[in-house]
């Protein structure tokens, strides 16, 4: 049997009567150990410190090596909570000793979905190499190390690094060729530093606060200091694991571990979490630890207060942990946490179905019989989330009526626990809630796409304003004055025409700009609330959209503006042999005057109408031009082939075909573009880029060109009938527009930089960014707002500034930089880990 002692919060084992026998080879050899940071710093989630951590894997590495080897001396920089530190009397303590070897014991701090291990050893780049500081060896022990701390943690790793690789890239040679770290610059011994997991993240940490994790911890560097040596580690015996829910996999806490004639409870608030939260039921581990276990196959048991039992057979390994984890099952009869609708709403969406989230998994068949409306009404059950959402789809519920949902307690979870209806702990009755529909619709339109994309750059200077929204909007209550697109510098509106247009169900307003845009500017699209749908649900949020064009324009070549009409020139669809696959009463082309593009001031449009058969099994329409003027003009592949393209968002596909060769008898096509947007798009072929698709040819086109037809195909599950519209089939140049005369900096002009490294110890590098001189100052505070810092400050050059910020002096922690100037404040968050 063994017994456990507690010293300064760490559990040592003693008195083991199977007597862990001690291995030689380290005689002569001598370790200083390193808990990183002092005190409480680095306070982690859930107000567990990284030094507390530290400090108790530390005493127990010492203990496995003083008792487990014949090792010289192991020595420790701080031996308890109330030491403060600092990076130099480290080191300075470890140099005057002269110590073989220093192992900086660390946990790492980031997002909270982080986790993960990384040693770092002092090393640099130096023509091109990773060159390893002198003397040698921190490497070579970060390998064993990183690996066996992985498995250990059951986590993965970033690897082992040197130091100022990790922190500043691999570039041919670095600028300060010797070691990042403090730790491993300022030793005279082989060292390297080791992260295990982060404090930071929610799990890691929990685990962190258990006091054999933390020698779990030590024994894989116990093992990576044998491994190193070349030393053989004994028979290993130790089984751990986590017990968790098996349904909401929270860990368990206060569940007994049995092995061996052993037995484990895993941490509660009583006797652990009470030190770090005031809620009972915030924390949990479920972690549980044998040490000592004979390695063959033993029994182990598992029970806990309000589960059913659990055992497993275990195969105690002898060279590493014996991971065996379990998922308990509750003994509490499901009940129903949430329901959708709620309990008495009055206004649920008629088409939205029925949803029950349950406290467990439900045996579906049981709570499909236990399921019914007031009034009745039929339908579809499915569920998610492991059968513990039930969702009831219905065609028949109506609007403006009560309905009341029963769920009877013989429903069955996959348990067999009858269901608790009212939630007293004892399963078998019933649970109901009534509700009321509403109307048909009963939400506000919604912005689905819109062109330019926000914060979109390089924008032509005479774009389509688009605006798509989800369902149609009520243009005989529509205010011109919800609509405004602005030039942002000072906020003028730009002169154009808005037209509104209804489109398989949406609505697309667009904004027709009277003149071209500046290059280089910002310019902005706003819609104030008022619009409202037909059913007179109103859009309350404004909602602005900005982008910035670009310095170019186009140099237009026009094949066919579509003002002469489309009769002479364009055939029929079906006159080309090409075309197949369609329904040729429902496919033909038309000219428009109705819907044309007003930015070209065009008068006229070609409409092409389409129908397919949704049993061909090839689709193609072949929209052909066959003659008059467009047809004679001739081009080579340095232009970009443009068309705008009034798309009905059908999900078909679209494509340009052109003419080739000195006869014209090639054909090429470019790739397809999917029909996905509603309204006026301008589509481009870049001849010399974009690369051609498949068809007769042979992908690649060979001078002069012309143009030879639109072709369009079917997508399977995309609409079978549509209409579409062409207007100013054209031929463009990229030019480049001279700047207009210099402007006032826009807030956008400045610019301050992420630091690098983040997280940093213990200098970084701080940059922004200024339009123009100015009076600017970058300082730094701390949490609490307190100026800690100038970087810099007065009269700068406009241009890139960079700062080395050294942070000595300062304490761990989270820091934010700021950049004043008279015009703007910006900030930037860092984070300082010593």
């Amino acid at each position: 049997m063994k017994s456990w002692i507690t010293i300064c919060g760490m559990i040592l084992l003693v008195g083991v009567s199977f007597g862990l026998a001690q291995v030689t080879g380290l005689a002569g050899w001598n370790i200083i150990l390193d808990p990183g940071h002092s005190q409480n710093e680095n306070m982690g989630i859930y107000n567990y410190s990284e030094a507390y951590k530290n400090l108790r894997v530390a005493l127990n590495l010492r203990q496995l090596l003083s008792d487990l080897t014949d090792i010289d001396t192991v020595y420790m920089t701080r031996t308890n909570d109330q030491q403060m530190v600092s990076l130099s009397q480290r080191t300075n303590y470890a140099n005057s000793l002269g110590t073989a070897w220093f192992h900086s014991i660390h946990s790492d701090a980031g997002s909270p979905e982080y986790n993960s291990t990384l040693l770092l050893w002092g090393g640099w780049r130096q023509n091109g190499q990773t060159v390893e500081k002198i003397p040698h060896g921190g490497h070579a022990m970060s390998i064993p190390i990183v690996s066996l701390l992985t498995r250990g943690m059951r986590t993965n790793t970033r690897g082992d690094y040197a130091d100022r690789t990790f922190y500043q890239g691999f570039p041919y040679n670095h600028d300060y060729q010797y070691p990042y770290l403090h730790v491993n610059r300022e030793t005279t011994m082989p060292s390297e530093l080791s992260e295990a997991g982060f404090h930071t993240n929610p799990m890691q940490n929990q685990l962190n606060m258990n006091a054999e994790w933390k020698r779990l911890e030590a024994w894989t560097f116990y093992w990576a200091i044998l491994k190193y040596h070349g030393i053989q580690r004994l028979p290993v015996g130790i089984v751990n694991g986590i017990i968790r829910d098996k349904e909401s996999l929270v860990p368990v806490n206060g569940a007994t571990a049995t092995l061996n004639g052993q037995s484990y409870t895993t941490d509660t608030y009583e006797s652990l979490f009470h030190n770090y939260s005031t809620n009972p039921d915030q924390l949990h581990n479920g972690f549980y630890y044998f040490e000592g276990v004979p390695n063959q196959s033993l029994l182990l048991r598992v029970t806990a207060p309000g589960y059913y039992p659990d055992s497993a057979m275990v195969a105690v390994n002898d060279t590493f942990f014996t991971f065996q984890d379990f998922r308990l099952i509750n003994k509490i009869p499901p009940r129903i946490v949430t329901t959708y609708p709620a309990p008495g709403d009055t206004m649920h969406p008629a088409w939205d179905g029925i949803q029950i989230e349950f406290s467990r998994s439900m045996d579906s068949a049981s709570v499909a019989t236990a399921f019914q409306t007031t009034p009745a009404v039929s339908g579809v059950f499915s569920w998610k989330n492991n059968s513990r959402k039930m969702i009831f789809n219905s065609d028949e519920l109506g609007y403006l009526t009560e309905y009341t949902v029963t769920v009877g307690g013989a429903a069955q979870d996959i348990y067999g626990h009858y269901f608790d209806g009212n939630g007293d702990g004892t399963g078998g009755d019933d649970y109901q809630f009534t509700f009321r529909t509403g109307q048909a619709d009963m939400t506000a339109p919604v912005i689905q796409t819109v062109y330019p994309p926000q914060t979109s750059n390089h924008i032509e200077l005479h774009p389509i304003i688009s605006l798509t929204f989800d369902e149609i909007i009520d243009t005989s209550q529509f205010d011109p004055a919800t609509f405004k697109f602005e030039r942002f510098a000072d906020h003028s509106s730009v002169d154009g025409q808005l037209k509104y247009y209804t489109v398989r169900n949406q609505s697309v307003l667009h904004y027709f700009p009277a003149q071209p845009l500046n290059s280089g500017d910002l310019y902005v699209t706003r819609i104030y609330p008022g619009i409202r749908d037909l059913f007179g649900n109103v859009m309350t949020t404004p909602r602005n959209y900005s982008f910035q064009t670009g310095n170019t324009d186009f140099q237009i070549t026009m094949i066919d503006r579509f003002d002469s009409g489309v009769t002479s020139n364009w055939w029929q669809p079906q006159q080309s042999g090409s075309t197949q696959g369609l329904l040729t009463d429902s496919t033909f082309r038309l000219e428009s005057t109705q819907i044309v593009n007003h930015l070209s001031n065009s008068t006229k449009s070609m409409e092409l109408h389409y129908g397919w058969d949704e049993y061909a099994t090839n689709w193609l329409i072949r929209e052909y031009l066959g003659g008059g003027t467009p047809r004679n003009v001739t081009f080579d592949n340095s232009y970009i082939l443009q068309v705008y393209l009034f798309g009905d968002g059908s999900g078909n596909k679209f494509r340009f075909c052109v003419d080739e060769k000195p006869d014209f008898s090639g054909h090429e096509v470019s790739p397809w573009y999917t029909i996905d947007w509603r309204g006026w798009k301008l589509v481009s072929w870049d001849l010399a880029n974009d690369g051609c698709g498949t068809w007769i040819g042979d992908d690649t086109l060979t001078n002069p060109l012309r143009f030879d037809s639109f072709q369009l195909t079917h997508v399977p599950g995309a609409a079978l009938t549509g209409v579409i519209w062409f207007d100013d089939l054209r031929l463009v140049k990229k030019v480049n527009v001279a700047n207009e005369p210099e402007k006032p900096p826009l807030a956008a002009d400045y610019q301050l930089y992420p630091n690098y490294p983040n997280p940093f110890n213990p200098t970084t590098t701080l940059a922004f960014r200024l339009p123009l001189r100015c009076q600017a100052t970058l300082k730094v505070f701390d949490l609490n707002g307190r100026q800690v810092r100038v970087v810099a400050e007065g009269e700068l050059p406009a241009g890139e500034h960079r700062y080395e910020f050294d942070a000595a002096g300062l304490a761990s922690g989270v820091y934010f930089y700021v950049l004043q100037t008279g015009q703007i404040t910006l900030r930037q968050r860092m984070v300082l880990l010593k």
